[in-house]
């Protein structure tokens, strides 16, 4: 038999076995390639996904230059966002337990309000200067806190308030428009001295300022020597569950309690779903005398 004839169906048996083998494993590497490929892609849209995300998470809103507060925009969103608002307001500092009282807030990362008095010494505005710094918003209280001399006469109330309005910009940088009554609006302090309230809230409100009172008062300023709880107790059993609320506590030398009542203050609202916000342009007027009945 011719050797040959007999080797060419092996031969072409062979070649078609070879190149069978050659189309899989083109096959099979065209689809790990897609496999590899769609990993990728995966991949890379997860990552995408994340870094969408974690963008969201770490949004900043930008300083505004002479704003109060210094953070102006992000104050004013958490405000319009919450449900349920409580503002933490102090009075008559800055003080020696200032940074006490900033040192909590920070911990808790909550921002108050303080309407201030005219000091003079360099610690007590270094302490001022940091409420605002830390994004805290700044407000007039008055100069002196002397009831004979700031409702002396309508011109002597007004050179208070503008001279504490020099004061707070000198110290901080700011032109804040924010002010509380030393008394509250709705004193009869003033007209035993001689100055009609209701004149000092239309000049207010023709010279762009916008003033606060409040609604709970943790009566830290009455003379009674409250424990912490006491002063927390003072302000939590007057408020319901729901609502809005500007709480009065004060910055003074003496009140080391207000200091140390707070985290029972702040833990217990926060527990109840309150979110604490700060004064800003937005806030809706607490007062005891409105602003539209004169």
């Amino acid at each position: 038999m011719n050797s040959k004839k007999i080797l060419a169906p092996i031969i072409t048996a062979a070649a078609a076995v070879a190149a069978l083998i050659i189309i899989m494993v083109a096959v099979s590497g065209s689809e790990n390639g897609s496999k590899v490929a769609d990993k990728e892609t995966t991949t890379a849209s997860a990552q995408t996904t994340v870094s969408q995300e974690t963008e969201s998470e770490t949004t900043t809103f930008e300083e505004e230059a002479g704003s109060n507060p210094k953070n102006k925009k992000e104050a004013e969103e958490l405000e319009k966002n919450a449900e349920k608002r409580v503002y933490l307001t102090f009075d008559d500092g800055p003080s020696a337990n200032t940074d006490d009282v900033l040192d909590v807030l920070k911990k808790y990362d909550i921002k108050a309000t303080f309407f201030d008095i005219e000091k003079e010494e360099d610690g007590e505005k270094k302490a001022l200067k940091r409420c605002y710094d830390e994004g805290h918003t700044i407000a007039i209280h008055t100069m002196t806190h002397d009831y004979d001399e700031v409702y002396g006469s309508l011109e002597n109330w007004k050179a208070d308030v503008l001279g504490q309005q020099k004061y707070l910009e000198e110290v901080t940088g700011i032109k804040t428009h924010f002010y509380r009554f030393p008394g509250g609006s709705s004193n009869t302090i003033a007209a035993k001295r001689g100055t009609d309230i209701e004149d000092c809230i239309r000049w207010l409100n023709e010279n762009g300022f916008k003033y606060y009172d409040w609604n709970i008062d943790n009566e830290d300023s009455t003379g009674t020597s409250f424990t912490p709880d006491q002063l927390a107790d003072n302000v939590l059993d007057y408020m319901s569950d729901e609502g809005d609320y500007m709480i009065l506590l004060h910055d003074t030398n003496a009140k080391d309690n207000t200091v140390l009542s707070l985290p029972k203050i702040i833990e217990t609202l926060q527990g109840k779903g309150f979110t604490f916000c700060q004064i800003t342009d937005n806030t809706k007027y607490f007062q005891h005398r409105k602003y539209d009945e004169v």
